[in-house]
């Protein structure tokens, strides 16, 4: 049967239907494109608290009030902390949050006996050691606080938010209990009926929780026992004992990586509880820094000789030594951040990269007692001031 011929109409009126279609497809994936655009960029708006930041630069832009060093006299600094660009400090009864320019951003009581503060991104924690109330909070607003029917023996905040909080209990030694970042639920619940738990932290990157109890061995050794479990089944995904050890950190690396600091062995772990790489010391440290959400780590070590000097010991994303140094002076205080740690040592602070280079060293009128580090700034509290050390 022969073809149909086409008479010009027909074929012009294909042609426009095949222009249409084009320009519906077009038009589809323009959209499509732009819907893509629009919910990656309210997902980074929300992730990376955009809105924080600008608030942040506005509250900071103005001069008035603003320089270092801040009078602290008359208050007990307890410890010093970031919250993203900010510098924090936590005193007996306030806390503080502070511009790089040293303009105040807040000012808050706690209203706690004990207070201890831990921090992550944009984030803090400010709970209550010894008492049943924490909460978390960014610098403009309070986004969870609770009441514990028991005493709180440690809490925790991941890179991501997630909250852990180890608390006493009645029929067990303590109690694990962990919230989401949104902190609508209570997404994990574990208590041991034979240890005691010290710590714990979570990821959300690897979806599980580590959580690390003390217990004795039949030859009288301590043993630190890492559970590793999985937040989205509550099951076990693995397990690891260091015997004669005492757990003193534990967090979770960029990768989702378990970083365990005890007083005798430092330690890598999967998320099953396989040890990635791991180094001994003879002697325990006095400072451990071991942020949530970096890689790597940092001991200090004090030599009780008669030239006094300090010890620091680098260890890479494996926590394996990859550096040891040593300081002339006597150990003071010390501060990691993601690219520096930095060591005041009898008058100066020494800044190193993390890799164990040093790159600078500073010196402040008055003795330091805690150092932090934003960025490439140096701040540190003295007897009386909040101030930034200078070269």
């Amino acid at each position: 049967m022969a073809k149909k011929e086409q008479n010009e109409f027909e074929i012009a009126r294909k042609k426009r239907q095949k222009k249409f279609a084009a320009q519906r497809n077009r038009r589809f994936v323009g959209a499509l494109l732009l819907l893509t655009i629009l919910c990656t960029g309210i997902y980074f708006f929300i992730e990376e608290d955009v809105a924080g930041i600008i608030g942040d630069r506005i509250a900071s832009s103005s001069s008035a009030g603003a320089g270092f060093p801040v009078d602290t006299s008359g208050t007990n600094v307890i410890k010093t902390f970031t919250v993203g660009e900010n510098l924090g400090i936590l005193t007996d009864a306030v806390y503080y949050l502070y511009a790089e320019n040293g303009k105040q951003l807040l000012s808050a009581q706690h209203n706690f006996a004990n207070p201890i503060v831990e921090s992550a991104g944009r984030r803090f924690l400010i709970y209550d050691q010894g008492g049943n109330r924490l909460f978390v909070r960014t610098r403009d607003k309070i986004l969870f606080e609770k009441e514990f029917e028991y005493k709180i023996i440690s809490a925790d905040l991941s890179a991501e938010g997630i909250l852990s909080v180890v608390t006493s209990a009645q029929r067990y030694a303590s109690q694990l209990h962990v919230f989401d970042s949104d902190y609508k639920e209570e997404i994990f619940t574990w208590s041991s009926s034979d240890e005691y738990i010290v710590c714990a932290s979570a990821s959300e990157k690897t979806k599980s929780i580590a959580a690390a109890a003390l217990s004795a061995n039949e030859a009288g050794e301590i043993v630190t026992t890492v559970h590793l479990f999985t937040t989205e089944a509550a099951v076990e995904l693995g397990k690891k004992e260091f015997k004669g050890a005492s757990v003193l950190s534990l967090e979770y690396d960029s990768k989702g990586d378990v970083k365990l600091i005890c007083d005798t062995v430092a330690a890598t772990l999967s998320k099953e509880g396989k040890v990635l790489g791991s180094c001994g010391y003879a002697s325990v440290p006095v400072a451990v820094m071991n942020l949530p959400g970096t890689n790597g780590a940092s001991l200090v070590f004090d030599r009780f000789t008669e030239e006094r000097a300090t010890d620091v010991v680098f260890l890479d994303e494996n926590l394996s030594e990859s550096k040891k140094l040593s300081i002339s002076g006597k150990y003071i205080c010390c501060d990691r951040s993601e690219n520096n740690t930095t060591v005041y040592c009898s008058g100066k602070a020494f800044v190193f990269n993390n890799s164990g280079e040093h790159t600078a060293t500073l010196g402040s009128e008055q003795d330091a007692i805690l150092l932090e580090t934003i960025g490439e700034s140096v701040f540190a509290v003295t007897r009386d001031q909040l101030c930034k050390i200078e070269k």
